[in-house]
């Protein structure tokens, strides 16, 4: 083993408060959790944080961590033909009975399979023995369309994996000593475990049920360990409530979890308050901040009471992003007390029409009065995230989010002109993804040169103020993205081909005769089949259908023609 990878690794794991160290001695199962992404990234991940305490508590199973090396830990790796390790022990990866991957994003797929290459474990489930490790495959994305990545999985676990994982594990313990083919015959049985290798979801009707935790509170998930070594430097994160009750129309969160649940906030104190305690030193705690993890938090219903017992205990709080037509004043201030001089908010479209459209209609004058309030309360900075590329958007829609940016500016300016300081506005701008298991998944998404040309109109519009930022997401992730989320099972060939030029997936697809353009448009019309629709109940599809069939009946701007219906 390198002297330089272990003196890293241990660095890491000493700065580390809440590390969970077994023995391997006498635990039967011996499981690795990966997150096919660097260190710094995968201590961010709630849920990649969560499997890994929630599984440890078995007296039965070893769950160890394994990350994706950074470039230089990987030259290191490959130079020294040394096998991919886990973190706690450094033990090889190939030596564990199970490497679970928890992804939570789509361009991640890819080092999944650069982990398996570095471990020495066959890509393909199909060419894997006894000799190596099952391959479970968890989080986000299964929720969605885990098809991309079957050829590569042994089991897949669909939807919340609190509760399904413990009856998978109670299985492989009885079946230990079995052939692999029988255990998983005997998995798939399992309600929420889809095993790829036994099931085609172009032959066959039933659906895989996607699984659901009903009560939150059973399984607060908060973060297992607190490293300064991660985006949220000693923070403790905790999830508040899952779901959204919104219905926005491009967006998966309300569509994938079939109901908006909530952590009581008594729990969510209790639970600080023991985790302070200890974590506490003669120095003071591990963490001096509290992450609110929820996708809804101006909905989560007890959110100031849940705020103001927080600053008590002496925290300070963070949200990912606010409703701005929804500023609980409690959670408003909290956050400004937090040193929160920066705030983000996510309008989405430019227009009143266009946010209509997305069902997320919040008028221009609730935008610029959530501004007021925050910048009453002493907020500095502001970020605004916004699409481009939405259905049925026009011109007209890019020149209203244009005027809107700049009344948003004008908003600033006379807050602050006094202060001798002017907060900076950022825009975030990305190209909007018709993404499974939502409404416009039956809609196209935008060629690169069209929403290159609205955002370059949106920078020449907005360069002249030195004070707004123009930034997006990279074209070439944002697409690859598309593909990913929007792909069947033959995808398999094209990340396979993806990984062996080195991540330059359009030489993938020439390589392969494929063209992007395939991916963009509809793959199917609604009485179609689509990749995904093995993980949607009836009901999923009948709220689906009924949501983009309303999207379409509001009144169209004359350029703008109906989309196509089966």
């Amino acid at each position: 083993m390198s002297w330089k990878l272990k003196r890293t690794m241990h660095a890491l794991l000493d700065a580390e408060r809440g590390t969970i160290r077994k023995s391997w001695g006498g635990q039967a199962i011996r499981m690795a959790i990966a997150y096919p992404n660097v260190y710094y990234i995968a201590m961010s991940n709630l849920g990649f944080q969560t499997m890994y305490r929630h599984i440890n508590l078995r007296p039965d199973t070893i769950c160890e961590r394994v990350f994706l090396p950074d470039r230089e830990e990987e030259q290191v790796y490959r130079r020294q033909h040394i096998p991919l390790f886990s973190f706690e022990s450094q033990t090889p990866v190939a030596q564990f009975d199970i490497l679970a991957f928890s992804i939570s994003f789509e361009n991640d797929y890819l080092n999944v399979l650069k982990i398996l290459e570095l471990s020495r474990i066959p890509y393909l489930a199909a060419d894997r023995d006894e000799r190596y490790p099952l391959i479970m495959i968890g989080g986000a994305i299964t929720y969605i369309n885990p098809e991309p990545l079957a050829d590569f999985a042994d089991l897949i676990v669909v939807g919340d994996g609190e509760e399904v994982i413990n009856r998978y594990l109670d299985r492989f313990l009885a079946d230990m000593g079995r052939p692999r083919q029988a255990h998983l015959a005997e998995a798939a049985a399992i309600e929420g475990i889809y095993v790829p290798s036994l099931f085609s979801p172009a032959s066959s009707s039933r659906p895989v049920v996607k699984q659901r935790l009903d009560r939150l509170d059973e399984y607060v998930a908060y973060s297992a360990v607190i490293t300064p070594h991660t985006e949220f430097k000693n923070t403790l994160l905790v999830e508040i409530s899952r779901g959204c009750p919104r219905l926005c129309r491009f967006c998966t969160v309300s569509y994938i979890y079939p109901k908006f649940r909530m952590v009581p906030a008594a729990t969510v104190l209790q639970l600080v308050q023991e985790r302070k305690q200890e974590e506490g030193t003669a120095s003071g705690t591990a963490f001096d901040r509290v992450g609110l993890i929820s996708s809804a938090t101006s909905d989560y219903r007890e959110i100031e009471t849940l705020a103001l017992g927080l600053r008590e205990l002496g925290m300070k709080i963070s949200v990912s992003s606010l409703r701005i037509d929804k500023l609980p004043e409690g959670l408003l201030q909290a956050l400004v007390e937090s040193d929160g001089r920066s705030l983000t908010v996510a309008p989405e479209a430019g227009s009143e029409r266009l946010r209509e459209v997305i069902r997320k209609p919040i008028p221009e004058a609730k935008i610029l009065e959530g501004v007021e309030r925050m910048l009453q309360k002493g907020v500095q900075n502001l970020k605004l995230y916004f699409m481009v590329g939405l259905p049925t958007e026009t011109e007209e829609d890019i020149e209203q989010l244009i005027r809107l940016t700049l009344e948003i500016a004008r908003c600033m300016e006379g807050y602050q002109r006094g202060q001798g300081h002017l907060g900076e506005l950022i825009l975030s701008i990305n190209p909007f993804i018709p993404k499974p298991l939502t409404p416009f998944q039956w809609c196209e998404m935008a060629p690169p040169k069209v929403v290159k040309g609205k955002i370059d109109r949106i920078r020449k519009a907005l360069r002249p103020f030195a004070h707004i930022t123009v930034k997006h997401e990279s074209f070439k992730s944002a697409y690859l993205e598309a593909i990913l989320a929007r792909g069947d099972r033959s995808l398999s060939r094209f990340l396979l081909v993806t990984h062996r030029c080195q991540g330059d997936w359009r030489r993938a697809l020439r390589e392969l005769g494929w063209s992007l353009e395939s991916f963009l448009t509809v793959r199917e019309n609604q009485e179609g089949k689509l990749p995904w629709e093995f993980i949607m109940s009836e009901s999923d599809r009948r709220m689906i259908t009924r949501q983009y069939e309303r999207a379409f009946s509001l009144p169209l701007p004359y350029e703008v023609a109906p989309p196509g219906r089966a």
